[in-house]
């Protein structure tokens, strides 16, 4: 026979019981929520090898043909840069190392205006970590020269750790992008060579 206290008893048991197994399923729930936004660390796009990759970029919808089907382009190599086969949508790549650092040298082209001169500036600058400029302070940060017989710009960006030098020319309907990108010490070394380098290229052009 069961005495007055046994309910009260399996009472406090059945109680017991349910906290334990709701402790259980937290537990559970916790540790599938906590999986579930667990997130893979991104590799890093640099090689290790002896050719570098650009950072990856959203490739849209015919950027491809188009990189494919542009003009062709020819140039002057300088002794201090090495020359790798064009990939993905450049059109060149280079590179150059040296006691000074390292950079990498990219040709790139695009269809219409890719936003203007003023937004690919700023792109550049954020991709050393500096901030944007305005419509005023644009001359500042460019000046003419000339690109396969067409009128283009130089820049000279300046960061904390990494410069760039870059030529932008719009092309019939296109623009392409000549950048150098890697260690300060390097960028201020390699001016004169990129200028001159910017000087040899020639575009294919039938327009004229």
């Amino acid at each position: 026979m069961f005495s007055e206290k046994q309910p009260y008893i399996l009472t406090n048991i059945s109680l017991i019981g349910l906290l334990v197994i709701g402790l259980v399923l937290l537990s559970a729930c916790e540790q599938q929520a906590a999986e579930s936004y667990t997130i893979p660390k991104e590799k890093s796009t640099v090689a290790t090898t002896s050719q570098s990759e650009e950072p990856k970029m959203q490739v849209l919808p015919g950027m491809q043909s188009f990189a494919d089907s542009a003009s062709g382009i020819s140039y002057q190599t300088p002794d201090s840069w090495t020359e790798f086969p064009p990939s993905s949508i450049r059109k060149a790549n280079f590179k150059i190392d040296n006691a000074s650092g390292t950079a990498e040298v990219s040709v790139t082209v695009f269809p219409g205006d890719v936003g203007g001169t003023l937004a690919n500036i700023n792109r550049w600058r954020q991709q050393i970590s500096l901030s944007p400029i305005d419509q005023a302070s644009l001359k500042e940060n460019i000046s003419p020269i000339i690109i396969s017989n067409h009128q283009g710009y130089f820049t000279k960006l300046e960061g904390n750790t990494e410069s760039i030098l870059g030529g932008i020319l719009p092309f019939h309907g296109s623009t392409w992008f000549i950048k150098m990108q890697g260690d300060i010490l390097v960028i201020e070394e390699e001016v004169d060579t990129f200028k001159s380098f910017l000087s040899s290229i020639r575009i294919e052009d039938n327009h004229h």
